[in-house]
């Protein structure tokens, strides 16, 4: 019965929704719970367990706390993105968090020079050739030092692809300088900006590509409120240390775990990024095609057509004039001189007619 409750309460939130979605929610109220019913808050008194389990006075308020645990969970839901921007680095101006913002961003703005820097010294180490008289001894050392500049490099450059190249769109969090990069890098390419383009593309993506784009969108998700939940219970457990005992290693292993959990969703965003960057690669024309615009026929026509429609896209308050051409001409810099380029319908849809088979 509490399966098929589970199974009903799911539909009718959407079929997106999952207890993974619930379970942050659910396992900060639970910790709080247990630890406060335990008596493990009181440093003098010894944790007692037996306390936790509700007698059998208790059924009633143990199902109550069970159904308001997952409430809870289900409330918190709608907040799950704002928690994902706050762990990206979408901070307010206001201080001190602004003045923090600027600090953990230019801190990132050096991690990515200097791997930049470490990059481009090992690409130029170890160019000139070794002597004749080389003995084993010392071309083994200059083998290991070839093989560690190698895993130097390569630390570098996969440190490198996580920060944007320019300095205005530096985060001050991983997750932000790894989302925004994948913001910039899928589209930028093709003269798109992903924030105005994908919304208009995303009807036409396929399906395999969809499914993908929100699974590791879920993962990011799940694992942005995981951190923030183990954040919570560290703060909740630091009380514990005074204990002096093992129960004083709570907050030191939750604060761990929220570190496995934000490294999670950096790694989830990196296949994001390649899922993104797959996307506009597959189905970047299908944008044009739904505007009925003319495919273009080169690499520098199709860069000239999507700056076009960027700039079209990044105001949508436009007001058109009179001849309904304004918005269309001054805005995207001679969007109104392309021509469309209207498919024609097939013989049995225009006679109302159903087709009796083959393609159209």
């Amino acid at each position: 019965m509490l399966g098929d409750l589970i199974k009903a309460s799911a539909k009718s939130f959407g079929s997106s929704f999952s207890l993974l979605n619930v379970l942050p929610g659910v396992l900060v109220v639970t910790v709080i719970a247990v630890l406060w019913r335990a008596h493990l808050y009181d440093v003098q008194a010894p944790p007692d367990f037996g306390a936790v389990l509700p007698g059998k006075d208790d059924a009633a308020a143990a199902v109550l706390f069970a159904f308001g645990a997952f409430l809870g969970g289900v409330l918190l839901r709608p907040f799950e993105v704002g928690l994902v921007q706050v762990l990206e680095g979408y901070w307010t101006a206001a201080a001190p968090v602004g003045g923090l913002r600027a600090l953990a961003a230019e801190r990132h703005r050096r991690r990515r020079d200097n791997a930049s820097l470490e990059r481009s010294a090992q690409a130029h180490q170890g160019t000139t050739s070794p002597a004749d008289r080389t003995t084993l001894r010392e071309l083994a050392i200059r083998q290991r030092a070839k093989a560690r500049a190698g895993r130097i490099r390569e630390q570098a450059t996969l440190a490198f692809q996580d920060y944007p190249e320019r300095d205005v769109d530096i985060m001050p969090t991983l997750l932000g300088n790894i989302l925004r990069d994948a913001e910039y890098v899928a589209g930028h390419r093709y003269g798109l900006d992903v924030r105005f383009a994908y919304p208009r593309m995303f009807p036409t993506v396929s399906a395999p590509m969809q499914l993908a784009i929100k699974r590791q969108l879920d993962l990011i998700t799940v694992s942005a409120s995981l951190t923030v939940c183990f954040g919570l219970i560290t703060l909740a457990s630091l009380p514990l240390t005074l204990r002096l005992d093992v129960w004083s290693l709570t907050a030191p292993l939750a604060a761990a775990l929220a570190t496995v959990a934000y490294r999670g969703a950096a790694s989830a965003s990196r296949e994001h990024k390649l899922i993104l960057m797959a996307a506009f690669d597959l189905h970047r024309f299908d944008l044009a095609a739904a505007f009925h615009y003319k495919l273009p026929a080169n690499a520098a026509e199709e860069l000239a057509l999507n700056k076009q429609l960027n700039s079209f896209l990044l105001d949508p308050k436009l007001e058109p004039d009179t001849r309904g051409t304004k918005a269309l001409g001054d805005a995207s810099s001679g969007l109104a001189e392309r021509q469309f380029e209207h498919p024609e319908p097939c013989r049995c849809c225009s006679t109302g007619r159903e087709s009796q088979g083959g393609p159209h």
